[in-house]
C-alpha cells in the first residue's frame, strides 16, 4: 500500500494547480509590493499610475489569464486564453528588441533574448493540438524540433542570468526585493509552460499507442483468419490424400491377401503409413 501511494503522489513542483496557484500567488504580491514602494517612494499620482503602465500591465494582464483558468469559461476556451498570452509576449519580445536599439546593455539584451524564447516557447507549445498548428504546418518548424526540456532548461538559466545581472545594477532593497519576485514569477511560469508541453507529449503517446494497437488488432485479425483459412486448406488436402492413400492400401491387401502373403508383412507397411499421416495431420494443424 505505501508503494502505492508514493507512485501516486505527485510533487508540488509537477503538480499544475499547486503552480498556478503559486503564480496568482505571487503575481498578487508584485503588484502590491511595487505600489507600495511607489507610495513610499512619494512619487506622485502621475508617475505612480506610469508604474503600473510599464511594470505591472504585463503581471495585471498575467493575473487575468491564470484567475481566469480557474472558472469554467477559462476551462472551456482555454485554447483562445492562450492565444491571448501568446499576443501579449509577442508585443513584450517586440518591446524587447526596441529596447535594445534605444538604450543598449547587458540587461536589456539578456532580457530580449529571454523574451524571445518565451515567446518561441509559448508559440510552440500553446498551439500544438490545434487547428493553427495542423493549418500552418507548424510541425515542419525548425523550433518544434527542440525537446520541451531543452526549452525549460533554457529559460531557467536566462532568467538566472538576467536576475545576477539585475541584482548588480540594482542599489536599493525595493529594486532587490521586485527583482527576486520577478525572477521567481518567471521560473513558475516556465514550469507551468512545461508542465502543459508534457501533457501534450503524453497525450501524442496515448493516441499513437491506441492507433498502433487498432493497426495491431485489424492486421493480426486478418492474419489469423489467413492462416485458418490456410491451415483448413491443408488439412482438406491431407484429408484427400489419407482417403486416397488408405483406398490404395486396401487395394494392396486384397492382392497381397490374394498372394497368400502373411499378415504380418502387410500391416506393419500399413501402420507406418498411417502413423506419418496423422503426425503430418497433427503438425499441420499446430
Amino acid at each position: 500500500m505505501e508503494k502505492e501511494r508514493q507512485k501516486t503522489q505527485i510533487e508540488w513542483y509537477d503538480n499544475p494547480n499547486i503552480i498556478t496557484n503559486l503564480i496568482i500567488i505571487f503575481i498578487g504580491i508584485i503588484i502590491i509590493l511595487s505600489q507600495s514602494f511607489a507610495i513610499n517612494n512619494n512619487l506622485s499620482t502621475g508617475e505612480i499610475l506610469r508604474s503600473i503602465i510599464n511594470h505591472n500591465s504585463l503581471y495585471l494582464i498575467l493575473l487575468v489569464y491564470f484567475v481566469g483558468l480557474k472558472t469554467k469559461i477559462g476551462k472551456k476556451y482555454f485554447d483562445f486564453f492562450n492565444v491571448f498570452l501568446i499576443l501579449l509576449y509577442f508585443i513584450n519580445a517586440i518591446t524587447s528588441i526596441l529596447t535594445i536599439f534605444q538604450s543598449f546593455s547587458l540587461e536589456a539584451l539578456v532580457d530580449c533574448v529571454l523574451q524571445l524564447v518565451l515567446f518561441i516557447y509559448l508559440f510552440h507549445t500553446m498551439f500544438r493540438r490545434t487547428r493553427i498548428w495542423k493549418d500552418f504546418h507548424l510541425s515542419k518548424s525548425p523550433f518544434s524540433e527542440i525537446k520541451n526540456d531543452a526549452y525549460f532548461s533554457s529559460v531557467v538559466i536566462l532568467a538566472s542570468i538576467l536576475w545576477a545581472v539585475d541584482l548588480i545594477v540594482t542599489t536599493t532593497p525595493d529594486g532587490t526585493i521586485l527583482t527576486c519576485l520577478d525572477t521567481a514569477f518567471l521560473l513558475l511560469f516556465d514550469r507551468y509552460i512545461f508542465l502543459y508541453g508534457c501533457f501534450l507529449e503524453n497525450k501524442e503517446k496515448r493516441i499513437n499507442l491506441s492507433a498502433c494497437i487498432e493497426g495491431g488488432n485489424e492486421a493480426g485479425g486478418d492474419s489469423k483468419q489467413g492462416m485458418e483459412g490456410i491451415v483448413h486448406n491443408i488439412t482438406d488436402s491431407v484429408g484427400d490424400i489419407v482417403v486416397h492413400t488408405q483406398e490404395i492400401i486396401k487395394d494392396n491387401i486384397s492382392k497381397e491377401a490374394s498372394n497368400d502373403i502373411s499378415d504380418k508383412q502387410v500391416k506393419k507397411p500399413i501402420k507406418r503409413t498411417i502413423k506419418n499421416i496423422n503426425k503430418k495431420i497433427d503438425r499441420t494443424e499446430d
